[in-house]
């Protein structure tokens, strides 16, 4: 038995962004945008929106004040205006802090308390938000397509997420064409972590028929399209594969559920702040390695999808190459990180990640594992 959940509506393709404003005007007639601080004016994204908004006559209010590791103040901020403006719906535009943040508040709007008190379980969502629809502009978190929000409550600094399926899109606008702006090392990481949640929610103890068909597929596309849409980031094909690639992945974690790398990565995050697609690229061949005994048959059907023989550490090595290939640091010392530090982290990693890792991980383990990752 296995149950599956997916935002209402999913558009993909080349172009579909210019059918936000008339999606949009189904929801509503005034709209919070809500999007990082820079790259989607620089880009001009931001401004090709609230022209497509005004001309299906909803009015825009700009939320652009959210960081690469979305804060929980920050949602509290957004929610706060969007009441105060009278929003009947939440856009998210960027990537998937952006996604994450726009989802939270649309959810929290009509729900008491503060992001930090959900975020502990000291409150429950028990009502539907506003209206959310997603405009990823990242191949990488799937968050369009997510039932969550990864935030960090920088009191505690924790890093984790509000859940639940009222958070859900009532559409997700899904267009290739939006990652073309993407720089280099953007693409990478964002691509790194699709990569990661794809093979995790295969392997997971929580996969199922579905998941697994959407993952491996997903592997596929990405291995194979991701170091072209590095090298040349105007390769609409490359674009293309990796977004369908990174949409499929989320589809398929989202009710697969991942593993001890997004365990682990969580933690690092906070502490470091370390970029989380960076992070998961690090620990991704340790974790894989750990994981061997227990998933051999399907981390050789994984070797297959990156086009090496049928044999479970072929994937390592396919994973490694291709960090080699994105020019991706590979030692979490890179980032200042020290032998000392390890244990903390272990001792922070926990959640539905390592729960549905596929061979149960000790505090020892973990702290292994971070060392080989040092």
């Amino acid at each position: 038995m296995f149950e599956l959940r997916y935002p209402n509506r999913l558009i993909f393709g080349n172009g579909c962004f210019d059918r936000l404003g008339e999606v949009a005007a189904e929801f509503g007639r005034k709209a919070l945008i809500t999007t990082g601080k820079r790259a989607m004016r620089e880009s001009g994204t931001l401004d090709k929106a609230l022209e497509l908004l005004q001309g299906a006559n909803v009015e825009p209010v700009i939320f652009d004040r959210v960081e690469p590791e979305p804060s929980t103040d920050t949602v509290d901020g957004g929610v706060k205006i969007v009441r105060a403006e009278g929003c009947d719906l939440v856009i998210g535009i960027g990537g998937g802090s952006a996604m994450d943040a726009a989802k939270a508040i649309a959810c929290l709007a009509r729900n008491e308390g503060s992001a930090s008190e959900y975020q502990a379980g000291v409150r429950k969502i028990e009502r539907e938000g506003l209206p959310f629809i997603a405009v990823p502009t990242t191949a990488g978190t799937g968050a369009e397509v997510t039932k969550n929000a990864v935030l960090i409550d920088r009191s505690r600094n924790v890093k984790a997420s509000i859940r639940s399926p009222l958070m859900l899109a009532k559409v997700a606008l899904v267009d290739p064409l939006l990652t073309v702006s993407a720089p280099p090392k953007v693409t990478a990481g964002s691509g790194m972590d699709a990569l990661t949640q794809a093979i995790e929610s295969y392997v997971s103890l929580a996969s199922n028929p579905v998941s697994d068909a959407l993952a491996i597929r997903a592997i596929t596309y990405i291995y194979n399209f991701l170091p072209r849409a590095f090298e040349s980031g105007d390769d609409i094909e490359a674009r293309e594969k990796v977004m369908l690639g990174s949409f499929m992945t989320g589809l398929s974690f989202a009710n697969a559920s991942l593993g001890a790398v997004h365990g682990l990565a969580h933690p690092i995050g906070a502490h470091f702040r370390i970029p989380h697609g960076i992070a998961c690229a690090i620990l991704l061949p340790h974790v894989m390695r750990f994981n061997l005994e227990v998933r051999g048959e399907k981390y050789a059907e994984i070797a297959v999808a990156m086009g090496a023989e049928p044999v479970p550490e072929m994937a390592v090595e396919r994973v490694k190459g291709l960090l080699s290939k994105l020019e991706l640091p590979q030692r979490l010392s890179h980032f200042g990180v020290k032998e000392e530090d390890l244990e903390k982290v272990a001792g922070d990693a926990r959640g539905s990640s390592l729960n549905n890792n596929p061979r149960p991980t000790t505090r020892e383990d973990l702290i292994e594992i971070l060392r080989a990752a040092l």
